[in-house]
């Protein structure tokens, strides 16, 4: 799944956890260090795809448990306006 973070979405590290805001609309988030480490490989590489390769490389955890964790988190991000997706990505050309 492809992932657009939109322009009014700050994100800020406060220790060893982080703040996201949406400016336009007041809507904030704050995330563990985990979320934290999510945010930013979604915001580097827009891919979750990409996102659960490199968890999976940085964390002993299964595929499995890395990609409910990061739905759920894109889930809610997604229900706050503070990330859009496109599931169009990982559809198989035809």
């Amino acid at each position: 799944m492809k992932l657009q973070i939109p322009d009014d979405v700050m994100f800020r590290i406060l220790g060893d956890e982080a703040v996201i805001l949406n400016v336009a609309s007041g809507v904030y988030f704050g995330l563990d260090s985990v979320g934290t480490r999510m945010w930013q490989l979604m915001s580097e590489h827009g891919s979750t795809d990409k996102v659960i390769e490199a968890l999976v490389d940085e964390y002993e955890v299964e595929e499995a448990q890395v990609r409910q964790d990061l739905d759920n988190l894109i889930r809610q991000l997604s229900d706050k306006g503070l990330v859009t997706t496109d599931a169009t990505e990982t559809s198989p050309a035809k």
